[in-house]
Parts: structure tokens; C-alpha cells; sequence
């Protein structure tokens, strides 16, 4: 999340300072590639055994030796890697061959929900990364996902409610 908002806050100032077209625009062509570094970082948390799920009796739950442990987890680095890789694939589609970027937020509206979205619905599933998330309902990566996806839920009602530009 911390990462998400710093690209945000650097986009929006090379939008102001160089680009001049408009802070959605951007972000439309951006999130295609920030997508597949998506993937290309939860493969190094998997290589480094960090930010994994909960016990698993799924054939697929990975021992993270590593940790110490004994049992199977679910490897939810490698569940997260495949949400990235699903919205670059929708980023590429949409733009190349829907030419969606006529249609100002739909790409980056599409990417947030997939991306947040799914996030938020994994993290039911991975172990807390601080204590005091034991006693929270939703835990803190649940709070910081609600909002990016609730906005890209916006934007693709926005985009596709107006005409083409």
C-alpha cells in the first residue's frame, strides 16, 4: 500500500511538472506494467518465505521450511502473483485490443478493483502481519484495499457511462 501511494504522489507531480494531461490518463497506461512488477514481487516474497497464509490441507499448501515450520501454508504469494498477472492480461487487452484508453479510467479502474479486490479478499486467508490485527475484523491490508477498489468501481461506471472522448 505504501508503494501504491508513492506512486501516486509521483505521478501526480510528473502529471503537474512534465505530462500535462491529466493524472487518470497516466495512470490508464501505467498500471499495465506496474501489474506484472506486481507479480515479479510476490515471486520474491514466496522466494524469501514471507507474507504466506494459514495452515492448508490443499494438495498445493507450500511447508515454508524456511520459517521453521511443519506444515503446509497456503501460499498465498503465488495466489497474489496470479491476481497481478490476470490484471496486467486485462490491462494489455483493454487497451490494445478494446481500446479502452478512449474511455479515460476504465484501464486503471479495471486494475484497482482486480488488483484491491482480490487482495482484500486474501488477506482472510494470510496470517497477520502485526499483533494487534488479531483482534480487528478487517484486518489493516483489508482497510487500506477497501478504498482502492471502491475507487475503481467508480471509475469504471464513470468511464463507461460517458462517450467516447
Amino acid at each position: 500500500h505504501g508503494g501504491a501511494i508513492g506512486i501516486l504522489i509521483a505521478m501526480y507531480l510528473y502529471n503537474k511538472k512534465v505530462s500535462k494531461k491529466g493524472f487518470i490518463w497516466i495512470f490508464d497506461r501505467l498500471v499495465i506494467p506496474v501489474a506484472l512488477i506486481g507479480a515479479f514481487i510476490r515471486f520474491g516474497n514466496l522466494m524469501n518465505s514471507e507474507i504466506y497464509g494459514e495452515p492448508t490441507t490443499l494438495p498445493w499448501g507450500f511447508i515454508f521450511v524456511r520459517n521453521g515450520d511443519d506444515w503446509a501454508s497456503h501460499p498465498t504469494q503465488i495466489y497474489e502473483m496470479l491476481y497481478c498477472l490476470v490484471a496486467f492480461t486485462a490491462g494489455i487487452y483493454l487497451y490494445a485490443k478494446k481500446k479502452a484508453f478512449d474511455r479515460q479510467g476504465l484501464i486503471f479502474g479495471v486494475f484497482l478493483v482486480i488488483v484491491f479486490g482480490t487482495r482484500f479478499m486474501l488477506e482472510f486467508i494470510k496470517n497477520d502481519q502485526e499483533t494487534f490485527e488479531s483482534s480487528m475484523l478487517l484486518n489493516m491490508g483489508q482497510l487500506l484495499s477497501f478504498p482502492f477498489a471502491v475507487w475503481g468501481i467508480w471509475l469504471i461506471l464513470k468511464a463507461v457511462a460517458k462517450r467516447k472522448a
